[in-house]
Order: structure tokens, then C-alpha cells, then sequence
């Protein structure tokens, strides 16, 4: 039990750590008063700073790059990313009206910051964090703490929202989604294809054109078919341990 708190424990620092780089971005551009898209390139700078500590850990030997996500792709890895296929039905709910272009500076901003905010956040939670609690985790304590982990460290995001059910519904998708993307890495040994649905799932939405009521009817939708993805997944996983 005391390793167990312990494997806890440190994936609970190292969610700490990957948290610090949106706060010290916020609180600077709050300080400093900057404009939307300046802000955006600002949190995009500290999410690519992000990665600077693994990428030490990596460089000075005391992690391999596959610990922290990179495993090289072979054949069997490429033919198990045909299962994330499925996942692409995720993207239609909140597209349906199509997409608004406030300005070329806010895309570019958007792609930028979500970018770095998809690697280094699958870097740390689907690739460090995990590193840890599978020394003394099963698989389904891994899915299940890194959920949780993840969930935990999006909570604070949440209560941007209007109301108590857009913070309810943003925590819950947040969990939700944490889940999908651990099951995902499992499968795939690869941190690559979480990723771009991450990347992709983060940048939609703030290019869409629904928002208020419908965009939250919208997010439900999307988060029921990404609940019955994941079970699906989570069939899949135990599928291939039982081989």
C-alpha cells in the first residue's frame, strides 16, 4: 500500500508541475493586460516550456523516450490505430453549423497554444504519470488513476464556465476524456494518435460557430458518444490482455 500512495503521490507532482505553466501564463497576461490573441501565443510559449523538463529527464538518461509516450510504431501498432476510427464521429456534434473565423491571428494563436497544449499534456498524463503507477498498478488502475489524475487537473478550467451545469458538464467531459485517452495510448503503445484527437478536439471548439445552449447540447452529445467509445475501448483492452 505505502508504494501504491507513493506511485500516487508522484503523478500528483508531476500533474502539479505541468499545471504550473497555464497559471504563471494566465496570471502574466492578467497582469500585463494583453489582448486575446497575445495571450494565445503566450500560453502556447509556456505549454512548449512544459516539455523542457522530461525532455532533461530524457536527455540525461534517466528516461527513454517510450516512457514517455515515443514507442516507434510497428505493424501491429499501425493496424491497432484502425480502432481509433470510430473517434472521428466525436468532432461532428459541435461542427454541425460549421466553423467562424474571428481572424487570422486568433487561428493561427488557436493552433499554436493547442498544439503544445495536446503534446505536452499527453507527454505528462498518458506518458510520466503512467510511467509511475504502472510500477504498482494494474492496467485498470493505471486507466482508472490517470483518469482521475487528469480530471482533477482540468477541474480548475471548469469553473470558467457560466453556470453550475456548464462547469458540471465541462468536469464530467473532462473525466470523460481522460479516460478515452489513456485506453487509447494502451492500445496504440503511442502517445502520437491521443494527441492529434487532442489537439483536434481542444482547437474545434473554439472555432465553431454554435455556442451558448446549443454548443453545450452539443458538448453532451459528444461526450455520450465518447462515454460508448471508451467502453468500447475499454472491451478492446481487455481483449488483448487475455491474449
Amino acid at each position: 500500500m505505502k508504494y501504491k500512495v507513493l506511485a500516487i503521490c508522484k503523478s500528483l507532482l508531476w500533474c502539479f508541475v505541468v499545471l504550473l505553466f497555464p497559471i504563471a501564463s494566465g496570471t502574466i497576461s492578467v497582469i500585463l493586460a494583453l489582448d486575446t490573441v497575445t495571450t494565445l501565443f503566450l500560453q502556447g510559449t509556456f505549454m512548449a516550456l512544459a516539455l523542457i523538463p522530461p525532455t532533461i529527464f530524457v536527455f540525461r538518461g534517466k528516461w527513454q523516450w517510450r516512457e514517455v509516450g515515443f514507442a516507434k510504431f510497428d505493424f501491429k501498432g499501425c493496424k491497432r490505430v484502425l480502432f481509433f476510427i470510430p473517434l472521428l464521429v466525436i468532432f461532428l456534434p459541435v461542427a454541425i453549423k460549421g466553423f467562424y473565423v474571428k481572424s487570422i491571428g486568433y487561428v493561427i494563436g488557436s493552433l499554436f497554444l493547442y498544439l503544445f497544449v495536446g503534446i505536452s499534456e499527453e507527454v505528462y498524463f498518458r506518458g510520466i504519470i503512467p510511467r509511475y503507477l504502472k510500477e504498482e498498478f494494474s492496467t485498470k488502475g493505471i486507466v482508472l488513476w490517470s483518469t482521475l489524475i487528469f480530471g482533477i487537473g482540468h477541474v480548475a478550467t471548469a469553473f470558467t464556465g457560466s453556470n453550475v451545469f456548464e462547469i458540471a458538464l465541462t468536469v464530467l467531459n473532462a473525466f470523460i476524456f481522460g479516460w478515452l485517452a489513456m485506453e487509447m495510448t494502451i492500445i496504440s503503445s503511442n502517445i502520437i494518435p491521443v494527441f492529434l484527437v487532442h489537439f483536434l478536439f481542444d482547437f474545434e471548439t473554439k472555432i465553431v460557430v454554435m455556442n451558448g445552449k446549443e454548443l453545450l447540447i452539443a458538448e453532451i452529445v459528444r461526450g455520450i458518444m465518447m462515454f460508448i467509445i471508451a467502453s468500447w475501448f475499454a472491451v478492446v483492452i481487455y481483449k488483448q490482455r487475455k491474449r
